[in-house]
């Protein structure tokens, strides 16, 4: 077959995500990043800043020495982001967990867990919090939020309620066994309340997973978590969704509510809300095929004071095993949106979205967030929504923190004049067959060059690596192609067209 290649600058923008870019900077070997959490600042759509939290773990061999927690940000839906990472907290031994949210002033809050060691060399693992009020750019003196008395506290989330105050809800295990345990800032995070047990578990089994939202309108503080219950049936002991609801601002929790009906376990839950709704989600074993893991959603209506029935988010036809409930967020035009961890037989570990428009009712497809199917390990999706509905994608995968966005506008852009075609010296050239990569870019001094370009087709589908230099593609068959590139500085729209003839 004789073929020709036509090069087309290209950004890849369609109604669905683009295609995945890493936004960490944390380029040395012993170097693994994790447990990203996302957060979206007041503005206009699609210019709403984006606030990335994650943790970033030095390594010795097999082991973690150290855990630092990183902040990265963007200013246009994700186009662009910082070009180093900003430090928030140098892990005395292990600052890890960190999650973030923001106020509609703006200020930007991260808490997280530190393992510190007291004068007598004992380690203990407190909550701490931090603000930043321009943007990201300095930051307060991170505060203790847990009672000092604690010893250990783990996984935590927070929230910021529409009068500007905090609520923040973590696993401690003060009384022996864990249980969630809250507290409320009134000053902006510079002091926080004595804490508040949340859950009313009265087994000795543990309480895990907290997630927090403020519901809007009423400023009710919602609390979603994996918490025990007994049954006579066996598994005697087993664990549940559940939700929690403070009517008083944190000061009291009602009896918590469960939300699954699975017969095995639950896990995993979460709960956005607007005035009138409280949509939760959760992951579980289905109740008719055995080992099979599935996501519900669930909604309350304050109107009516009741729950609706829980309803599919995932499809059994779809999945093998589903690993990870998806997180929620709620966008002004009233949608639920929703990223899970996702693993099928056909497909592998992948990110996927689904959303609603009914508050959770009914659910959308599932959608492929990542381009790259063959990757593996991605973990832990967060989402966040604009006013506009568009959603903004992060995970962890390959040690990396990894972001993606359906926020580009539809169709793809190829328009470029032949002296803007000449001046592009970084762009890849075809001489028979042959494609030729050159280096892309620079890395700081003392680390290691990320450069990780490949060829995908129209779906998506990598069909071949490519190396910096002389690449053959006569193997290809005529199509559409695009050369994706992953380096330190690679964004979104470093995607290039390639159209093979014969």
């Amino acid at each position: 077959m004789s073929a020709t290649l036509l090069l087309l600058f290209s950004v890849i923008t369609s109604r669905g995500f683009g295609p995945e870019v890493r936004i960490d900077h944390q380029y040395l070997p012993n170097h693994g990043c994790h447990r990203c959490a996302i957060a979206i600042g007041p503005g206009v759509p699609s210019r709403q800043p984006l606030y990335v939290a994650f943790q970033d773990d030095s390594t010795r061999g097999p082991t973690i020495i150290r855990s630092d927690i990183m902040f990265q940000k963007s200013t246009d839906a994700g186009r662009t982001w910082l070009p180093e990472d900003v430090l928030i907290r140098r892990g005395e031994r292990h600052a890890m967990s960190p999650d973030i949210t923001t106020d509609l002033d703006g200020n930007v809050y991260i808490v997280f867990e530190d393992l510190i060691n007291d004068p007598d060399g004992v380690s203990d693992r407190h909550l701490l919090c931090t603000r930043s009020s321009d943007g990201g750019t300095t930051w307060s003196a991170p505060v203790w939020i847990d009672d000092e008395s604690v010893r250990y506290v783990g996984m935590t989330s927070i929230a910021a309620g529409s009068g500007g105050d905090l609520f923040c809800a973590w696993t401690d295990w003060r009384t022996g066994y864990s249980h969630i345990w809250s507290s409320v800032s009134t000053d902006r995070g510079v002091t926080w309340s004595r804490n508040v047990r949340v859950d009313d578990d009265t087994t000795d089994y543990d309480c895990a997973h907290a997630e927090v939202f403020v519901q809007p309108g009423t400023n009710h503080y919602l609390v979603a978590a994996q918490v025990p219950r007994e049954f006579e049936e066996v598994p005697y002991v087993r664990m549940c969704a559940f939700l929690y609801r403070s009517t008083d601002r944190g000061l009291t929790f009602g009896p918590g509510i469960q939300l699954d009906t699975f017969n095995r376990f639950a896990a995993h839950p979460h709960v956005v809300a607007d005035r009138d709704h409280i949509i939760c989600d959760y992951s579980g074993h289905v109740r008719t095929v055995r080992d099979t893991v599935i996501t519900e959603a669930r909604t309350f209506y304050t109107q009516a004071d009741s729950w609706g029935s829980p309803v599919a988010v995932t499809s059994l036809d779809f999945l093998h095993e589903l690993y990870y409930s998806g997180t929620l967020a709620i966008s002004g035009d009233g949608r639920v949106h929703t990223a899970l961890m996702v693993k099928d037989t056909a497909h592998g570990h992948n990110i996927c979205y689904a959303s609603s428009s009914d508050h959770g009712v009914t659910w959308s497809n599932l959608e492929v967030v990542n381009v790259d199917k063959a990757r593996l390990g991605r973990w832990y999706p967060e989402i966040v929504a604009d006013s506009a509905g568009h959603v903004y994608v992060v995970w962890t995968a390959d040690g990396k923190i990894w972001f993606s966005t359906n926020s580009l506008p539809p169709g793809v852009a190829e328009e470029m004049s032949n002296a803007e075609l000449r001046a592009t010296n970084n762009s890849p050239t075809v001489v028979r067959n042959v494609l030729f990569l050159p280096k892309m870019g620079t890395v700081p001094s003392g680390t290691v060059p990320i450069f990780e370009p490949s060829l995908l087709d129209i779906s998506g589908r990598k069909v071949l690596d490519l190396n910096p230099g002389a690449n053959d593609v006569r193997a290809l068959a005529p199509g559409v192609y695009f050369v994706r590139e992953t380096q330190a500085q690679a964004q979104a729209q470093a995607v290039r067209k390639i159209v093979l003839t014969e």
